[in-house]
């Protein structure tokens, strides 16, 4: 399935959800399919590496955007 940047048309795979423009505003970004599920996976890969004994620190790289 494809999501689409409401604020930009881009095509996202729902997959690996991900911003493109994460430092932009965005009037849509509360409502925005593609920030939820990225909040979601980050959260869960947190929730997983804290459960691992990982002390809670993700390693994925798109979590070092500014």
């Amino acid at each position: 399935m494809e999501l689409e940047c409401a604020k930009y048309h881009d095509k996202v795979s729902s997959d690996e959800p991900a911003c493109a423009h994460p430092g932009d505003y965005c009037q849509f970004r509360s409502s925005c399919m593609i920030h939820f599920m990225e909040g979601e996976r980050r959260r869960s890969r947190k929730g997983k590496a804290a459960r691992d004994g990982k002390g809670g620190q993700a390693t994925d790289k798109d979590d070092d955007r500014t």
